[in-house]
C-alpha cells in the first residue's frame, strides 16, 4: 500500500526493548496491526502497557528550569539533547523522560506508573509555581504544531495520502538496507508525479474565525483543494491552516487561493512550511552562530 496506516513514536529502551506510543483513539487498531505483521517465529513479544502507564508533558520556555528543580539528572541542552530518552528520578518517582514535544517548543514527555500521576502532577505544579506554570490544551497544541509544520494523523496524514504528497519525502529512506513494509511502494511513487501537495496557508479572516479542517478551497470559481486543520497563530497574528492543493503554480510560495468558511470565501496565501522554526532548530542555529562569532 502507498499510504499511511498510522503515526507512532518508537523509543529504544535498550538493545532488546522498545516503547511505542500512539494516539489514545487508535490504541486497539495499532496494537492489532503490529500483532498481525509480526513474523511467525518472532524472537520478541508484544505487550500493551497502556493501562499501567501515564504521561505528563512539561513544555515551554521554563520547562528545563522546572525539571531541574525536581531531579539530579543533568538537563542542559548538551547533556539531555533533543530526542533523547532517559530513565530517571523526577520528584522521587521513577520515570522515562523524552525530550520531545508536539508543540515544537522545549519540553519533555514524562512516562510513569499511572498510580503516580496525581502526586507527580502536583509536584510539577509546585516546582513551576515561580514560573507561573499552568495547564494547556488541545487548541494551544494545535496552533503551535501547525506553526512548526508538524503533521497530524487523520488530517494531514491519512489513508488517502502518501508521504510525498504530505511533504514527508525527506524522512522516507527508500534505499535503506533493512527492508520495511511499504518500501517498494514508496520506490514506485518516486518516479510518479504528485496528485496533490500539502502546503501551509495564512488566511485573512480579520480575526473573526479560524479554519478547523475539511473546508473547501476555491480558485477562479473552481474547487481546487481542501484544508486539513487550522488555528489562530499567535506568532504570526493571523489565522493559519494546512491544505492540499494541486501541485504546480497554486502550490507555489505567494500564490493566493480562497478558503470557504461559513459560506464566505477568505483570501489565503501559500507561505513557508514550517512557518516558525522548532526550538531544536532555533537552538542549533544559535549555537552555530555563537561558534562563528567566537
Amino acid at each position: 500500500k502507498q499510504w499511511y496506516q498510522r503515526r507512532v513514536a518508537i523509543t529504544a529502551g535498550g538493545k532488546d526493548r522498545y516503547y511505542i506510543v500512539t494516539g489514545s483513539g487508535s490504541e486497539g487498531h495499532d496494537f492489532r496491526w503490529i500483532k498481525q505483521h509480526m513474523p511467525e517465529n518472532a524472537e520478541f513479544t508484544l505487550q500493551n502497557v497502556t493501562d499501567q502507564m501515564g504521561v505528563l508533558a512539561v513544555t515551554g520556555k521554563y520547562s528545563r528550569d522546572v525539571m531541574t528543580k525536581l531531579t539530579d539528572s543533568a538537563m542542559s541542552h548538551e547533556e539531555f539533547p533533543f530526542l533523547e530518552c532517559r530513565e530517571m528520578s523526577l520528584a522521587g518517582y521513577d520515570v522515562q523522560a523524552t525530550r520531545i514535544s508536539y508543540t515544537g517548543e522545549l519540553g519533555w514527555e514524562i512516562h510513569h506508573d499511572r498510580n503516580d500521576t496525581g502526586a507527580l502532577y502536583k509536584r510539577i505544579l509546585e516546582a513551576g509555581a515561580e514560573f507561573e506554570i499552568g495547564d494547556y490544551g488541545a487548541y494551544a497544541t494545535n496552533s503551535l504544531r501547525l506553526e512548526k509544520g508538524f503533521r497530524g494523523w487523520g488530517s494531514e496524514m491519512n489513508l488517502d495520502k502518501n508521504p510525498f504528497e504530505a511533504g514527508l519525502g525527506p524522512f522516507v529512506k527508500t534505499n535503506k538496507k533493512t527492508s520495511f513494509i511499504g518500501q517498494e511502494a514508496c520506490k514506485e511513487l518516486l518516479g510518479k508525479e504528485l496528485k496533490t501537495k500539502l502546503v501551509a496557508l495564512t488566511v485573512d479572516t480579520h480575526g473573526y474565525l479560524d479554519p478547523e479542517g475539511n473546508e473547501t478551497i476555491w480558485f477562479d470559481n473552481k474547487v481546487v483543494g481542501n484544508t486539513t486543520s487550522g488555528a489562530w497563530s499567535y506568532n504570526k497574528n493571523t489565522s493559519i491552516c494546512m491544505a492540499y492543493l494541486p501541485p504546480g503554480d497554486l502550490a507555489e510560495l505567494g500564490s493566493n487561493v480562497y478558503v470557504e468558511l461559513l459560506g464566505k470565501r477568505y483570501k489565503a496565501t501559500v507561505v513557508n512550511d514550517p512557518m516558525y522554526e522548532t526550538e531544536a532548530v532555533r537552538t542549533r542555529n544559535a549555537l552555530k552562530q555563537a561558534q562563528l562569532q567566537a
